[in-house]
């Protein structure tokens, strides 16, 4: 079992020495997850000012998101 974890390990380096393009995909990955979040806040503090959601909602939500 030990064995199979040690070439999975090695593995997993040579596939990102072989493609350093798929550790920035892994980056972007992470950058639209934030933009996302980002994006989701604007609408909800949108919806907040304009008394679509009450203060409670809000907070609840916000908490959510975050």
């Amino acid at each position: 079992m030990m064995f199979l974890f040690l070439i999975l390990i090695i593995f997993i380096i040579w596939y990102f020495m072989k493609n350093p393009d798929a550790a920035k995909k892994l980056g972007e990955f992470q950058n639209s997850t934030e933009d996302s979040k980002k994006e989701a806040l604007k609408i909800l503090n949108e919806k907040f000012v304009n008394g679509e959601i009450t203060e409670e909602e809000y907070l609840r939500k916000r908490k959510l998101i975050e």
